[in-house]
């Protein structure tokens, strides 16, 4: 049985670690893994977002005022990537038609590596319905010997709608 659905936007993944790059932002909603967080990016914009870590991964869905995309960033320790490197990812919410990218590497506030790209509008509904309904969410990295990983989704549907309600009143 799959999670209850989720209208407009909302989103995010799990089992993953890195500090968030804006100090102007807080949690407004856990659940599982997750976090909805709501406030100001570095630079002032508003941003909405969801993210989850642990051992030593990061995962994050960031919405900025203005943009008509959304930001999706993996990170891990352990990871050599290069900023700029450019490296293909591939995920899959449980069963569903996977979703392809080729994400840019950056370096988080922290120093640990990063790999960030962006969903269209056109798409963003479709990826934070997935998202808030799947079990879970499995990531490759095509073309590396990286390992891939396993994300738990338990709580997105309750993140999701929260991150849904920061979008509607901050941006």
């Amino acid at each position: 049985m799959r999670k209850p659905g989720i209208v407009a936007l909302a989103a995010s993944l799990a089992l993953l670690t890195a500090p968030f790059a804006s100090a102007q932002t807080s949690t407004i909603a856990t659940a599982g893994y997750w976090k909805a967080f709501g406030g100001r990016s570095n630079d002032g914009t508003p941003v909405c977002g969801m993210s989850a870590s642990g051992k030593g991964l990061f995962f994050s869905i960031k919405l900025f005022k203005g943009d008509d995309e959304m930001t999706v960033q993996l990170g891990s320790d352990r990871w050599q990537i290069k900023t700029g490197a450019k490296q293909k990812i591939v995920m899959r919410f449980d069963r569903e038609s996977p979703w392809k990218a080729t994400a840019t590497g950056f370096r988080f506030s922290d120093g640990d590596a990063g790999l960030e790209f962006s969903v269209g509008v056109k798409n963003l509904d479709t990826f934070l319905v997935e998202f808030a309904r799947s079990y879970s969410l499995k990531i490759e990295f095509e073309g590396s010997d990286v390992d891939g990983w396993t994300a738990d989704l338990t709580g997105t549907a309750a993140v999701t709608g929260a991150f849904a309600n920061c979008v509607d009143k901050r941006l």
